[in-house]
C-alpha cells in the first residue's frame, strides 16, 4: 500500500470494537500528525518514538531531538528491575505540537546495543515509568509483523480494497494466534512455546508430527507399506468432513 491509502485504512479499522485506551505508534506513524490527529479526535491516547532528527523547542530554541539529548541531565530510574536514565518535559514537537516527551536510555552489558528512545506521547500527566512500560509492548506488534510477513504471508497480500485487507488481516491474526497460543500438552508443545520466532515453532511442530508419524507407523507391524500409506493420504484429504476449507 502506498503511505496515503495505508492512513486510509488505519484510520477505517483503529476503532473498531473493542477500543484500546492508548495506540502505540512505530516512528513512521509518530512521524506524521494525520493519524495521530484521527486518534485525538476519539478521546484516545498515543505514544510514539520520534526519529533522531525531529525539531523540538526548549528554552525558546528548536534543536534536533538527539542534540537535546546530548545536553541535559538524565535522573537514573529503576523499572520492573531494569535501570534506566531518563529525562522528561512537555515541550513543542515539530508537526505534534505540545506533546510530552521522555528521553530514555536503558542501561545493558557493553556488547549490547541499546540506542535512546525519544518518546512522544498526549499523556501529559502520566508518570515516566507508565510511559516506558507502556511503549515496551510495542516490541510484541514487531515480532507479529517479523513472523507474519516472513512465514504467514502478510508481506505477499495484494488486495486494493479495505473489505480484503480486512479479512486477510483478521486471518492473518487468527492464524498467527493459533500458533503461538496454543496450550502446551508435550514436552516438544512446551519447547515450541519457548521458541523466539515462528518459524522456529513451526519446525518444532513439522518434527513432531513426522515423529508421532513414524511412531504409528511403527506400531503397525503388520500392516504393508502401501496400505499405511493410503491411510495417511486419507487422512490429510478428508480431516475436515464435508466443509470447505480456506
Amino acid at each position: 500500500m502506498c503511505s496515503s491509502r495505508a492512513i486510509r485504512f488505519q484510520k477505517s479499522q483503529l476503532f473498531r470494537r473493542p477500543l484500546a485506551a492508548t495506540y502505540l505508534f512505530d516512528s513512521w506513524f509518530a512521524h506524521g500528525s494525520e493519524l495521530i490527529k484521527h486518534v485525538e479526535s476519539h478521546r484516545k491516547d498515543w505514544i510514539g518514538p520520534l526519529r533522531s532528527n525531529r525539531q523540538v523547542t526548549f528554552d525558546g530554541e528548536e534543536k534536533r531531538v538527539d542534540a537535546l539529548a546530548e545536553s541535559i541531565d538524565t535522573e537514573e530510574r529503576e523499572i520492573d528491575d531494569e535501570v534506566y536514565n531518563i529525562w522528561t518535559k512537555t515541550l513543542p514537537v515539530s508537526k505534534l505540537g505540545e506533546v510530552r516527551l521522555v528521553i530514555t536510555e536503558k542501561e545493558v552489558d557493553e556488547d549490547e546495543e541499546n540506542p535512546v528512545k525519544y518518546l512522544a506521547t498526549n499523556k501529559i500527566d502520566a508518570p515516566s515509568a507508565h510511559i516506558i512500560r507502556s511503549y515496551s509492548k510495542r516490541w510484541r506488534i514487531e515480532t507479529f509483523f517479523e513472523d507474519s510477513k516472513e512465514d504467514l504471508g502478510l508481506g505477499g497480500c495484494e488486495v486494493r480494497d479495505s473489505d480484503g485487507a480486512s479479512r486477510h488481516w483478521h486471518l492473518q491474526m487468527l492464524t498467527y494466534s493459533l500458533l503461538r497460543l496454543g496450550s502446551p500438552s508435550s514436552v516438544s508443545e512446551r519447547l515450541v512455546s519457548k521458541a523466539s520466532s515462528l518459524r522456529a515453532q513451526l519446525e518444532h511442530g513439522l518434527k513432531e508430527a513426522i515423529y508421532n508419524m513414524f511412531s504409528w507407523v511403527r506400531e503397525q507391524p503388520e500392516r504393508d507399506l502401501d496400505g499405511l500409506m493410503e491411510e495417511i493420504d486419507h487422512l490429510f484429504l478428508h480431516s475436515g468432513g464435508s466443509e470447505g476449507c480456506i
